[in-house]
């Protein structure tokens, strides 16, 4: 009876303590949120995200800025090696990269719900994260996505506690099919969960149709090369027949002038012809050889300002991040 009682009492005490931050944590909401008005730009991604009353109140509540690269770095500071679009600083708030690249519409708003989410993540009790955690493990396993699978093994290599809020963050903005638990989860979060996913793939289609282009290009170039080389060789070689050719007839003629060489004369000039016919046809195979490599640096060079658009790595620890990209 002793012991059912002193259980009664600890449980009354968590219980307590629990209300008591949370009702703390009420009172810093309503301090932040006091006269805070959503810049317009930062209501539209709220809109466009289709979060819902308790996202903006958490999105809100951390009061989002969209930065300069060079000030996104400053205020992201952290242990990450891959780009950073933006974080959630604990205390801090939600600091958000400016992407003006018209083909990368839509890389602000996932990256917005992704640090939402974070922040919400940060909220759970440890035994909400524990459960949770175990259904987003769940989806990771089956998960065929290498780009995120290789993003996920990249937070676990840096920072192995960081992996379950990454993971909340990334299935909840960037993969279509998730379990229904999940799905219930994130109703919470967004009126249209699908409305964000379409706006990662769409952004995420720019790298990708890229990449693809890029190495069919490669995969041309290696073969024409092939074929270039096989072409060029049969060219020196003609070259070495046809002078070759040219002195036998020219020593010919030379040794016997008042001979008939019509017959020879009229061989080797078809032989040159078929010569030139040759170099003609590696001079259009190189020209349009040339013109795919430029095709091919010219993506190449896309997707590098592409990439140098969004890239803002940060190599010190101190806050927590995120990768959308």
């Amino acid at each position: 009876m002793k012991r059912l009682k002193r259980h009664l009492v600890m449980a009354m005490a968590i219980s307590v303590a629990i209300v008591g931050i949370r009702f703390t944590q009420e009172l810093v909401d309503v301090v932040r949120l006091m006269g805070y008005q959503p810049p317009p730009d930062v209501a539209a991604m709220a809109t466009k995200t289709t979060m819902t009353d308790a996202a903006r109140h958490l999105f809100y509540v951390n009061q989002p800025t969209i930065e300069t690269r060079k000030s996104s770095l400053n205020l992201c500071k952290g242990s990450e090696h891959t780009i950073v679009l933006g974080c959630y600083v604990t205390t801090k708030g939600i600091f958000l990269q400016a992407v003006t690249d018209p083909r990368l519409d839509g890389v602000m708003e996932v990256t917005a719900a992704h640090e939402m989410l974070h922040a919400a993540y940060q909220r759970m009790s440890l035994f909400q994260q524990s459960q949770l955690n175990q259904k987003l493990r769940s989806v990771l396993a089956q998960l065929q996505n290498s780009r995120i699978l290789k993003l996920v093994d990249t937070y676990n290599q840096q920072d192995p506690n960081s992996v379950d809020s990454e993971l909340h963050s990334i299935l909840g903005t960037e993969v279509r099919d998730l379990s229904p638990e999940l799905e219930a989860h994130y109703q919470q979060y967004f009126t249209n969960r699908l409305t964000i996913v379409v706006l990662s793939e769409r952004y995420e289609g720019v790298f990708t149709a890229l990449r693809d282009k890029t190495k069919s290009l490669s995969q041309q170039l290696t073969s024409r090369r092939s074929e270039l080389d096989r072409l060029a060789a049969q060219v020196k070689q003609e070259a070495q027949g046809v002078e070759s050719e040219r002195s036998d007839l020219k020593a010919a003629i030379l040794a016997s002038p008042n001979s008939d060489y019509s017959g020879r004369v009229a061989t080797f000039n078809q032989r040159v012809q078929s010569y030139n016919l040759l170099v003609s046809q590696l001079k259009g195979q190189t020209d349009a050889y040339n013109l795919m490599v430029t095709e091919h640096n010219s993506l190449a060079l896309e997707e590098k300002s592409l990439v140098e658009s969004l890239e803002n790595k940060s190599t010190v620890k101190g806050s927590t991040q995120s990768v959308a990209n």
